[in-house]
């Protein structure tokens, strides 16, 4: 039964060539990889106190915090 390319299993390995595509690229890549992951990680953080600071300004105008706290009985 054949299963691929490989005839024989003796041998060099190194001499079938290379077994997955972009050998010699790992380090590379992976230093892309955390330079993205960074990015979107700032840029994460940068839109989700965007997003928080909008919405503290929406409730702390007209009072509607205040009045949302009170209607629900939060005076106790």
């Amino acid at each position: 039964m054949r299963t691929g390319l490989i005839d024989t299993w003796v041998g060099n390995p190194a001499d079938v060539g290379p077994m997955y595509p972009f050998v010699g690229y790992e380090v590379p890549l992976f230093v892309v990889c955390i330079v993205l992951w960074i990015a979107y990680t700032i840029w994460q953080i940068k839109h989700e106190n965007a997003t928080y600071a909008d919405e503290l300004d929406q409730l702390a105008e007209a009072g509607s915090l205040v009045s949302t706290i009170e209607r629900e009985g939060g005076n106790s």
